[in-house]
């Protein structure tokens, strides 16, 4: 059976043949295009960490993860389950759609549509996949600074039973737990992974003096089966729960009431694959549910965030240089919240009390799309993109995508994309009662990028210019959400590379100059100008290894009330591990190595020094 849906984990590892002989095939992204393409082949800048990067990694959670790649940058409101905002290339959060397993978990209820990173932490990861430019042909709105997709184990990558199994305790009283199994036959498939993480925490606000505790659990399940030979159907779930503590601006909130939240999140995609001659289809349904509360100051405020979606894609291998993607989706979005009003005597301007507004709203999106890949020869690779969505509250919009990727010879590999995208508002921006605008149109943005790659037999080097704008942006402004007139700029230059000094020896580095300005001449949000990583993997011994990377943030902007500088900061990170038995290892991670006093957010702490340890194995 032709399969179109290719996992990239099977294509991205090695793979092992008879004899015990191991062929190394080339990464694969997924997400860069409608089907799956050679990294190599994608004029997209595509960043992809594997199971055994993201095991190795001194970091806690996938945001702090996530902010040692070239061109992305994190904020906190404290520690883990703490608002967490992530930025690539400048643009924030808002403008990057989240995927877990295929499955979109950005949160509609949010004031914007938006993923709160706070919630995820590594542990159960097998894979993350960052697409970085403008993907508004491929994923519609909010696609602006690129997409995300994090992936945990998956049925069909290997053959026959496979698991692993972690547990780690540290600072904080910090407790983790994942496990993971996957199973398959020759026609069925299925994979179960949970993580658990509970920690006291630390007081985020800086301010404050209290814990700001926090714990999560979350389950991912996968499977399908092969009904014939050109008929798959299979299902992926997702669920969430967690709860913690938070501290509003200023410090612990008033006494004796507590800040908390807590978060729900249900998740599943079903869908059935089916093989007619050239053309493979795919038809899916997809539904999300996220409950959240937040208690402060003796009220709870309950919030809805909810997505339906209905889609349809086809993939004709025209020939061996051609395929093209075709399809339409259909996508309904709703929240639920509740705001309050403060009442004021219009004379005196007295207070007079508080009311309860609550709001249940929906929007609706169709689109069509369609898409050309054309690989003439082995040095050629050119895909054009076009989509068009209809939006139930501003009309349409028609995004398209250009990218290319040339291979020089000598391993010298050029890139470049360019594309139009836009943000449709959210719904508490549009219906909000105290703060919406049901007159706001989309964010339209353009997008452009060129890179250089040059591959070594013992690395890489990279280089790649990029430039957003954005026009018409959707800001709080006087006494609720309005377009602000005039263009938002970023650009700047990524650079990464990797040596391998000797076979037990790797570095490896990225830096970024991220240049921003909004329509009124200031800086971006939370977007340091200069961000630099270096890194060391070792293996000491045939048993012991260590990593070690340092982190440089410098030239921020101003952040908080009243506005003031942030300080440049300096973050050590190291991580050992040794092997106790086959498949199995001991290790110690010490996140902020030198106890560095800094914040990512003003007024918000971020981690001092603070050491693990765990084992984990695999089986």
């Amino acid at each position: 059976m032709t399969r179109f849906w290719l996992t990239a984990s099977a294509l991205a590892i090695a793979s092992t043949a008879s004899a015990q002989e191991v062929i190394e095939l080339e990464a694969v992204t997924v997400y860069a295009n409608q089907t799956p393409i050679a990294v190599a082949d994608s004029g997209s800048t595509v960043e992809i960490a594997e199971a055994e990067e993201i095991e190795a990694s001194p970091s806690t959670t996938v945001a702090d993860f996530l902010a040692t790649l070239p061109g992305i940058s994190v904020s906190a409101n404290g520690g883990i389950g703490g608002v967490t905002t992530i930025r690539i290339r400048g643009l924030s959060t808002t403008y990057v759609p989240v995927l877990i397993n295929g499955i979109d978990v950005t949160d509609p209820s949010l004031i914007t549509t938006s993923y709160d990173w706070g919630n995820l932490a590594l542990g159960a990861i097998d894979r993350i996949e960052v697409v970085k430019g403008s993907q508004s042909a491929v994923y519609g709105s909010e696609a602006v600074g690129g997409v995300i997709n994090i992936s945990t184990l998956n049925p069909d990558a290997q053959e026959g039973t496979h698991g692993k199994f972690g547990v780690e305790f540290g600072a904080n009283n910090t407790q983790r737990l994942n496990f993971g199994i996957s199973t398959n036959t020759d026609r069925s498939g299925v994979a179960l992974t949970f993580s658990h993480v509970s920690t006291d925490g630390y007081s985020a606000s800086s301010a404050g003096t209290e814990e700001d505790g926090y714990q999560n659990n979350q389950l991912t399940l996968e499977g399908y089966y092969d009904v014939t030979d050109t008929l798959r159907v299979g299902a992926s779930l997702f669920y969430l729960t967690a709860e913690g503590d938070f501290d509003p601006f200023g410090g612990d909130g008033f006494p004796p009431y507590d800040q908390t939240f807590t978060t729900e999140t249900q998740a599943a995609r079903v869908y059935a694959q089916l093989t007619t001659g050239a053309v493979a289809h795919e038809l899916s349904y997809t539904s999300y549910v996220n409950d959240r509360t937040s208690t402060s100051y003796g009220r709870t405020d309950p919030f809805q965030g909810t997505r339906d979606k209905l889609a349809y894609k086809g993939v004709w291998e025209a020939s061996e240089a051609l395929t093209v993607s075709f399809g339409a989706d259909w996508t309904r979005e709703g929240f639920e919240t509740t705001e309050e009003e403060y009442l004021f005597d219009p004379v005196t301007f007295a207070f007079l009390g508080t009311r309860l507004l609550s709001t249940t709203q929906n929007i609706e999106t169709t689109g069509v799309f369609a898409e050309a890949n054309w690989q003439p020869n082995d040095a050629l690779s050119i895909t054009g993109s076009l989509r068009h969505d209809d939006h139930s509250v501003f009309g349409g919009f028609t995004s398209a995508r250009l990218a290319l990727a040339y291979d020089f010879g000598n391993d010298v590999i050029l890139r470049g994309a360019m594309a139009n995208g836009f943000r449709a508002p959210s719904l508490y921006q549009l219906h909000s009662q105290l703060y919406g605008n049901p007159n706001l149109d989309p964010e339209t943005s353009r997008s452009y990028e060129l890179g250089l790659e040059k591959t070594y037999a013992n690395g890489f080097a990279r280089a790649t210019l990029f430039y957003t704008e954005i026009d018409d942006l959707i800001d709080y402004s006087g006494t609720g959400y309005n377009q602000i007139v005039g263009t938002s700029v970023s650009k700047g230059l990524e650079l990464s590379g990797e040596y391998q000094a000797t076979d037990r020896v790797t570095l490896f580095g990225n830096y970024t100059l991220s240049d921003t300005e909004g329509a009124n001449g200031q800086p971006l949000p939370r977007t340091p100008r200069h961000d630099l990583t270096l890194g060391l993997n070792a293996d000491l011994t045939d048993a012991l290894s260590m990593g070690v990377t340092v982190q440089h943030v410098a030239d921020r902007p101003v952040d908080g009330f009243p506005a003031r500088k942030m300080e440049d900061f300096t973050l050590v990170n190291l991580s050992m591990s040794y092997d106790i038995a086959p498949q199995t290892e001991a290790y110690l991670r010490v996140e902020n190595l030198t106890d560095e006093k800094y914040q990512t957010t003003a007024d918000y702490n971020a981690s001092g020094r603070a050491a693990f340890f765990g084992i984990r194995a695999s089986f």
